[in-house]
């Protein structure tokens, strides 16, 4: 597929789309990919991200799997 049926297919499909909560997803997330400023994290995050490395280091991780198992088990709640 080239651009140009790339675009005409996600035209299609964002027309067809009549929820205006997916709309504004979907223009936020164009909105996001168009921006090009600098993020800068805060000490907050980066804490998070050395604690997750961390963890991801030490084996401390859950398998998509298993995340998805425990997910669906919360949504039965």
């Amino acid at each position: 597929m080239n651009t140009a049926e790339l675009k005409l297919d996600l035209i299609n499909h964002i027309t067809s789309i009549t929820d205006k909560a997916r709309l504004k997803e979907i223009l936020q997330q164009l909105k996001f990919q168009a921006d090009e400023s600098i993020y800068i994290t805060s000490e907050e995050e980066k804490k998070a991200i050395s604690e997750a490395r961390y963890q991801i280091e030490n084996g401390e991780v859950l398998s998509n799997n298993s995340v998805q198992e425990e997910i669906k088990e919360w949504l039965k709640k």
